[in-house]
């Protein structure tokens, strides 16, 4: 079981599978300034998905393929485990 949390104190999610979690998590993600992780049964993070308070721009950022962006308020990087 993985459990996904979006760092707001509200509408967390649970998985079984880590891939699960990430698209779960994916699909889940708001505009909060803050970080979305994925943590194990004994609540270690396994991957992290971190906030970036400025405009994604590719042609600066050639690392993050698959952001989540919010126009000009920032973007959520690539999966890290």
């Amino acid at each position: 079981m993985y459990y996904i949390n979006y760092h707001t104190g509200a509408g967390d999610n649970n998985a079984e599978t880590l891939e699960q979690a990430k698209v779960l998590a994916d699909q889940g993600a708001a505009y909060t300034q803050q970080p979305i992780t994925i943590h194990d049964e004994d609540g270690e993070e396994v991957a992290r998905r971190n906030w970036f308070g400025v405009e994604y721009n590719a042609e600066d950022d050639q690392e993050t393929m698959d952001p989540i962006t919010y126009g000009s308020f920032g973007y959520y990087g690539d999966w890290q485990e």
